[in-house]
């Protein structure tokens, strides 16, 4: 499972998820959440210290993560894990199963310029100053987005996966990436998708052809992205994990009407004989996701799950 919790998972009440909407402790539901998904393994974005959150999943439960603030990342786990890294924003473990094998799992928080590939698109909207030249338009995107540096960027992820991937090790990426995918953003979803603006106000579809940079290097690395495995139709089912419908006023948030939808929360795998066998985003509705909670919805960000087969 990879799960933004939003400030570890305490009264975020000044962005509109206060303890008091879940009477009284919003990570008890997140805890409902997890056990309702039935997860072994756990990548936690904004987790915070992993104490509190391990409490409320009782007994049988490990985990490890800095908790240095309310955003640095974790994992957890039902299973023994054997520390590789521990970053505020990037932690990964090797993972022994019930039958002995292992697997290497990564958890990782990007920052790709507060993703503003998608702030210029709306402006250029606004502006009607859409370049006709579309491959210019979306390297002015890429460029606007670029999280290639820093320790919440592309290439410090892939400097710590790739010597397990050499070795031929099964790998599974958790993440929030804070910026959408390149199996999305096609020429088909660009031509018949959705307007990925809430209400959009300008008269042409928020819908492109963007490579995406991130999950492109992740994808020449040999990974592969579980809920696209599961759900290869882009336009049938988006996946949308950013963001759950929110009231007007709320605080700390900017108009929902005014949001772009994308999915940002991605689980990837690699690995001979790992493979797939059903993948879902965990939300609110049915008409957003393969896997309902019931009750008011967590986090300003959906999950998403993935169940995996490993094969001899």
């Amino acid at each position: 499972m990879s799960f933004n919790i939003l400030e570890g998972g305490g009264n975020a009440a000044g962005v509109g998820f206060p303890d008091r909407d879940f009477g009284g402790s919003r990570r008890d539901d997140i805890a409902a959440v997890i056990r309702e998904c039935r997860a072994d393994l756990v990548g936690v974005q904004e987790c915070g210290a992993v104490e509190p959150l391990l409490k409320k999943l009782g007994p049988g439960w490990q985990g490890f993560g800095t908790g240095q603030s309310g955003y640095t990342g974790a994992i957890l786990s039902r299973f023994p894990l054997r520390r590789l890294v521990m970053e505020d924003f990037l932690t990964a473990a090797e993972v022994e199963l019930p039958d002995g094998r292992r697997i290497v799992l990564v958890n990782a928080h990007w920052w790709p310029r507060s993703n503003g590939g998608v702030g210029l698109i709306q402006q250029r909207l606004r502006s009607g100053d859409v370049p006709a030249d579309l491959d210019q338009f979306e390297a002015e995107i890429l460029a606007a987005s670029d999280a290639s540096a820093g320790p919440r960027g592309y290439w410090h992820t892939v400097e710590r996966l790739r010597p397990h991937l050499q070795a031929g090790e099964k790998v599974i990426l958790t993440g929030d990436f804070n910026e959408s995918s390149h199996l999305d953003w096609t020429a088909r979803a660009a031509a018949t998708g959705m307007d990925r603006w809430v209400e959009n106000p300008t008269g042409r579809p928020l819908r492109f052809r963007v490579e995406w940079k991130g999950s492109k290097l992740l994808a020449d690395l040999g990974l592969r992205d579980a809920y696209r495995a599961a759900f290869p139709d882009e336009v049938a089912k988006p996946g949308i994990t950013w963001t759950p419908r929110y009231s007007a006023g709320t605080p700390g948030r900017r108009p929902y009407p005014d949001q772009v939808l994308e999915r940002i929360d991605m689980i990837y795998f690699a690995g001979e004989g790992l493979e797939v066998v059903r993948a879902g985003v965990v939300g609110e509705g049915r008409e957003t996701s393969e896997i309902v909670h019931a009750g008011p919805w967590v986090s300003d960000h959906r999950a998403v799950v993935a169940t995996f087969r490993l094969e001899e």
